[in-house]
């Protein structure tokens, strides 16, 4: 067992996230387009309600004045530059998203990862699946695992959005063995 821990929570800022490889999540990419397709709609909806014949003139105020308080809602959240990362690395370590609004994740290093797998979070949201040596975590370590949103023995999950949990998955074995490669080179 180790004496330092080896799973932690931290904060991450935005641009920590920005200039982070993400492996699996909602990217900026994605949510640029959702919040552009969300502005096409309200356009569109704002102009019917507008020029629409025989509307009261409470009923086009509060459809204009709830359109406007989702609008500035989904901007005030700010995530557009950032997305909302599941997987991500910073500073040669890998953070899973603990709770994504706050910004917090599980950071571990890679040298403690023992297979990464594609899963399922019953009954059907699709995962994936970070398991952890077992012999390298400290109770301390097993008790801010189970703070995790889906906790499990020794693993960490997330979910897999916009991106196959195969290619992901294989990201983040690559990105596990080029690390441990020149962590070992390193010490060499």
């Amino acid at each position: 067992m180790s004496s330092s821990p080896e799973v932690t929570i931290v904060t991450l800022t935005k641009s920590d996230i920005r200039q982070a490889q993400i492996f699996s999540g909602i990217s900026p990419k994605a949510m640029r387009r959702v919040f552009f397709a969300w502005i096409a709609f309200v356009v569109i909806i704002s102009l019917l309600v507008i020029f629409a014949p025989d509307l009261s003139t409470s009923f086009t105020l509060i459809t204009l004045a709830t359109l406007g308080a989702f609008t500035l809602a989904m901007f005030a959240q700010s995530r557009i530059s950032e997305g909302w990362p599941a997987i991500l690395a910073v500073n040669e370590h890998l953070h899973v998203v603990r709770d994504p609004y706050k910004r917090e994740f599980f950071c571990i290093r890679p040298a403690i990862v023992k297979d990464v797998v594609p899963t399922t979070i019953k009954p059907n949201k699709k995962a994936i699946e970070l398991s952890l040596i077992a012999d390298k975590l400290a109770k301390t370590d097993i008790e801010i695992l189970n703070k995790a949103v889906w906790p499990r023995d020794y693993k960490l999950l997330a979910l897999a959005h916009f991106i196959s949990r195969d290619k992901a998955c294989a990201s983040l074995k690559n990105y596990i063995a080029s690390a441990k490669a020149e962590r070992h080179s390193a010490a060499s």
